[in-house]
């Protein structure tokens, strides 16, 4: 299958995978050949690439997996290979998320 994951930095990951683990809001999904399509957001997650050549984790941060024809693509507001940074910065963009809800909510 072909899993594409994008930020506004560009293209984080492009290639082909035997699938991949994803934390989501609905609970972990593992995505393999053939899975159904799908529309999935999460917070925060590791995404852990499951393929014969073993590959670092890839971290990302507010976004969605949208799965079609076999066909994976994860849109985030920030993606990492570094967990510390991929922490630090989640943590950031909710804080600016939740002040600007409370912004809104205040007019």
């Amino acid at each position: 299958m072909k899993l594409k994951i994008v930020s506004p930095m560009g293209q984080f990951f492009e290639g082909e995978v035997e699938g991949f683990v994803i934390d989501t809001k609905d609970g972990q999904q593992t995505v393999l050949e053939e899975h159904i399509d799908c529309l999935s957001f999460f917070d925060y997650s590791e995404i852990v690439i499951l393929d014969k050549v073993a590959s670092e984790p890839i971290f990302v941060a507010l976004g969605y997996l949208h799965l079609v024809q076999n066909e994976a693509n994860i849109m985030a507001q920030f993606a990492s290979a570094d967990a510390e940074q991929a922490e630090r910065i989640f943590e950031r963009l909710n804080k600016r998320k939740h002040t600007e809800s409370r912004r809104t909510n205040d007019k």
